[in-house]
């Protein structure tokens, strides 16, 4: 997972006006993740294809492959923009990059993420994964609890979301509202690994207090 993926460009604003990869439209990928914990980017896409077939007691369904959802991106083309600019392989590439390389380093940097804010935070507080619900509706990744009541939510992103479209930020933010406590944003930096504002936001966790 060394190479860096690229999900951006004029395909990012086809697949998200298309709604290519939404949940379902393709897959709930990260729910698929933190149910089976594949190892590596093979497993990862042949658990993506096997979960087409319906038949895993997970309950979680895929409408596709990878190459599916390239193909669907591909077709897009002509219906938004009246031409194919990009080809089949581009397209099948850039779902690759979204689907395998980008969700499981968000989810590893997830549990990074839960691990550093534990040790930094200390007894008093403790750190869980959210789950599918408050995931997908409220786009929370993680729920802070001190002395065992919930006080807020956070959000792991690389710090290229701060890059991202306007609406997609919009969306996160009114998702965020419903949640019904703070839902702080820690970045990180897609090379380093390193955690931008992790500090910053643990001091707003102690002040809530």
């Amino acid at each position: 997972m060394s190479r860096k993926p690229f999900t951006g460009g004029e395909l990012n604003e086809l697949n998200g006006k298309m709604g290519i990869s939404a949940p379902q439209n393709s897959v709930p990928v990260m729910r698929l993740i933190r149910v089976h914990k594949p190892k590596s980017t093979s497993e990862l896409e042949q658990l993506i294809a096997d979960h087409s077939q319906g038949s895993c007691n997970c309950g979680i369904r895929s409408q596709g492959s990878i190459q599916d959802f390239g193909r669907n991106l591909y077709n897009a083309q002509m219906d938004y923009w009246g031409e194919c600019k990009y080809t089949l392989k581009d397209c099948i590439q850039w779902e690759y990059d979204l689907f395998i390389i980008q969700t499981l380093k968000g989810n590893i940097m997830e549990s990074k993420c839960e691990k550093e804010l534990e040790e930094i935070l200390g007894s008093s507080y403790s750190i869980k994964e959210s789950g599918q619900f408050i995931d997908e509706e409220n786009r929370v990744d993680l729920e802070i609890f001190c002395n065992g009541t919930l006080i807020a939510g956070i959000q792991v992103k690389p710090d290229s979301f701060l890059k991202t479209r306007e609406s997609v930020i919009n969306f996160n933010k009114y998702a965020n509202e419903s949640y019904g406590k703070p839902v702080f944003y820690i970045y990180y930096n897609y090379d380093t690994e390193k955690f931008l504002n992790i500090i910053d936001i643990v001091d707003n966790l102690k002040k809530i207090n």
